[in-house]
């Protein structure tokens, strides 16, 4: 509990102190959910404060929603929903306000007070205040490719959440999906500030579709099943190719996949599919292309410049 630390000289009462910073370690993930705070006594002892002070503090929080008490166990941790966006900003507007007011009345001018704010930024980044990134879709697979892309983009790790696993992943800071979910997914994680993109497939696997005869036939070989249909539709719908299209999973095993690669004409995978699917590829006699979801580069750039650095 290094982190907390009083100023008895301050002009903000010591328990509005306390409230403040542990409010902040549990933000930023130094207490986590279930995690137990030190006793009101000890932690009291700790900081030269009375207990019954810590006390105040750790029910103010229990108000909030943020800790919870249980005789015999103290004060713990406790999961909840997080404010809305236009709450979180209003009350920050008013945190801020007040410390203008401060730094105002020492005699600082714009230009320092700036300087002020940056530098302190550049603190909580390297005092390893993390932030959550995450991309929401329905589709495992495709989710996981936007995901691994913009992780790339960003040099920051970006986390494939399903769209019925929203409800354990309310803390996230940002919130990328595609823009057919977006209203959805900003209602169901309404603290995060939510960014759509969009998709398109590689012009060169479209290209070798759209040069398909009505006869030919399309494979289509993804890690799940429940790829198989987007990406059907999207590929029909943009190289209008009308001919038979057959599709294999191999999240039930590669044993069917020789005899289905010698039906197609043409062969597409997905990233996650290809590693097991080279052992029935012949060079010399399967056109194959592996198949990528993209995300548009126009989405990316508009993500890229929201991430603070």
């Amino acid at each position: 509990m290094s982190r907390l630390q009083i100023d008895h000289d301050a002009n903000i009462s010591v328990r509005d102190q306390l409230v403040n910073q542990l409010r902040y370690l549990i933000a930023s993930g130094h207490f986590n959910v279930n995690d137990t705070l030190p006793s009101t006594r000890s932690l009291g002892d700790q900081l030269g404060i009375s207990f019954h002070t810590v006390r105040k503090a750790y029910q103010e929080l229990e108000e909030e929603g943020l800790l919870r008490s249980q005789v015999g166990s103290g004060y713990t941790v406790e999961e909840r929903t997080p404010l809305a966006k236009s709450e979180r900003m209003e009350r920050g507007a008013k945190v801020v306000n007040d410390a203008l007011q401060q730094l105002i009345g020492l005699g600082l001018n714009d230009a320092e007070i700036e300087s002020l704010f940056q530098e302190q930024a550049t603190l909580l980044d390297h005092a390893g205040l993390e932030r959550k990134l995450i991309t929401v879709g329905p589709h495992a697979e495709v989710n996981r490719m936007c995901a691994d892309q913009l992780s790339t983009a960003l040099q920051k790790t970006v986390l494939p959440v399903a769209l019925t696993q929203t409800d354990r992943h309310k803390d996230a800071d940002y919130v990328f999906t595609p823009y057919p979910y977006l209203s959805q997914v900003m209602e169901a994680i309404p603290r995060g500030d939510t960014m759509g993109f969009s998709t398109h497939l590689p012009s060169k696997v479209l290209g070798a579709v759209a040069r398909l005869q009505e006869h030919e036939t399309l494979g289509l070989v993804t890690r799940y099943r429940d790829t198989v249909p987007p990406l059907s539709e999207d590929l029909r719908s943009h190289t209008a190719f009308d001919g038979q299209v057959i599709a294999a999973s191999i999240d039930q095993g590669t044993e069917h996949l020789q005899g289905f690669v010698d039906e197609t004409d043409l062969l597409l995978a997905t990233p996650e599919s290809h590693r097991r699917l080279r052992p029935f590829l012949d060079a010399s006699i399967h056109d194959f292309e592996e198949l990528r979801v993209v995300v548009s580069q126009d989405s990316v750039d508009s993500i890229a410049e929201a991430i603070p650095a």
